[in-house]
């Protein structure tokens, strides 16, 4: 991944700070890189990501000693960040070769920043603006140029931002904000790509972002359609056999209803007849369902809650709904593969052990709805404290905590 970037700045100015973020940490003055003693000077270098990720706005110390030494012990804070940012500021100026003897670190009214009148250029930036530009284009049309400025961004996503400070809390929303362009760039530049019809090109960007985020659900969907698209129906098949397949495995994740569409959609073109009445119902019933609990979408289960209310209404018989909310504990990483396994995990154990006439639903990533139609206030909250303990059992863990409400049905406002 160095390497590849590295490419990028054969011909780089040499009073220009690089720095390199997306999928791999380096800063570097012509083609000398200066990050390479990071893990030597691990504490310099966090100080230098943190003023650079909030570089357009002023930082009062007390934030640096948070993210410096949250964990460790410092007798003098305050001594011990001067003295980095005096490092860090004789480390970058030498390095750059400033002609101006600027600083790229200010100091003003009790606060550090990023001089944004230094001589650097980031990767961050460029992604951003290159986005920016071809949002501009495909608004005026301008789809030939809106495609290059897209696929010009692409090839500065080589993966999350600051990737290897997976737990630092500091990096996270930072790091959603480019992730969430990443996806929307894929999205527009396919969608681009397919009104051109050029159905080859969308095959690639699909198979190279996959090489980034192999556990990004969209991405696969958007591949599987191409390949549907290009008339390569076997493979659209093997390819939906292993992202379901892998999915499950690595974060114990069912297909979605998405990608089930899609595996329809396989299954119709590839029997290239008309379907009878037997092969449709096969579809909407679907093998891979449980047969456990049914499992729906949260529009569905709205309709399900209130065809129970009126049940309910006209047999006096009671039905109850649990909430189960994942929450994760305390100074624990905000990291959304522990919440997507957490979730998958949990839907799978609710899924599998609860009875045929409950229904469940992922109503968000975070958040699970059960309907108990039957049972008494007791019964429910017995089977609810069963599956619990059943999962803290079966997969025990330090970073999530799950909180249970269960009221009868009209108590709670969905």
């Amino acid at each position: 991944m160095l390497a590849s970037s590295l490419n990028l700045i054969e011909n780089a100015d040499e009073d220009c700070l690089k720095v390199f973020t997306l999928g791999h940490f380096a800063v570097t003055s012509g083609r000398k890189v200066l990050s390479d003693d990071c893990k030597r000077s691990q504490q310099l270098w966090n100080l230098f990501k943190y003023i650079l990720t909030y570089r357009n706005k002023g930082i009062i110390q007390e934030n640096f000693f948070n993210v410096l030494w949250s964990d460790k012990e410092c007798d003098n804070p305050s001594k011990a960040l001067q003295n980095l940012i005096y490092r860090l500021r004789m480390l970058l100026n030498y390095g750059v070769l400033n002609k101006d003897g600027e600083s790229i670190i200010n100091y003003s009214q009790g606060c550090y920043s990023w001089n944004k009148e230094f001589n650097y250029w980031t990767d961050v930036d460029e992604f951003e603006e290159l986005y920016n530009k071809a949002k501009v284009s495909e608004k005026r049309d301008d789809t030939i140029n809106a495609i290059e400025l897209y696929e010009r961004a692409l090839m500065l996503y080589k993966g999350d931002y600051l990737s290897e400070d997976v737990y630092n809390e500091w990096v996270t929303t930072v790091r959603n904000y480019y992730h969430r362009i990443y996806m929307d760039i894929i999205g527009r530049l396919t969608k681009l790509l397919k009104q051109n019809g050029r159905i080859q090109d969308i095959l690639k960007v699909c198979e190279e972002a996959l090489m980034i985020e192999p556990f990004e659900e969209t991405l696969h969907i958007l591949y599987i359609e191409a390949l549907i698209e290009a008339g390569n129906i076997k493979l659209a098949q093997s390819q939906y056999e292993y992202v379901t397949s892998m999915l499950y495995k690595e974060m114990g994740v069912k297909p979605s209803t998405a990608l089930r569409n899609l595996y329809h959609q396989i299954k119709c073109k590839d029997d290239k007849i008309l379907l009878d009445i037997n092969s449709i119902q096969e579809i909407m019933m679907d093998r891979s369902d449980s047969e456990g609990a049914f499992f729906c979408e949260p529009d569905t289960f709205i309709s399900f809650y209130k065809l129970e209310s009126r049940r309910e209404a006209r047999t006096g018989k009671v039905v109850f709904m649990a909430m189960l909310t994942i929450v994760r504990t305390k100074n624990r990483t905000n990291d959304s593969k522990i919440l997507k396994k957490a979730m998958g995990m949990l839907l799978d154990m609710l899924i599998q052990d609860l009875r045929k006439g409950d229904v469940v639903s992922k109503w968000s990533e975070s958040q699970i709805f059960v309907l108990l139609p039957g049972p008494t206030l007791e019964q429910a909250n017995m089977v609810l404290a069963r599956l619990l303990n059943k999962y803290e059992l079966s997969y025990p863990s330090k970073s999530i905590n799950i909180e249970t409400l269960l009221q009868p049905i009209g108590y709670l406002d969905i």
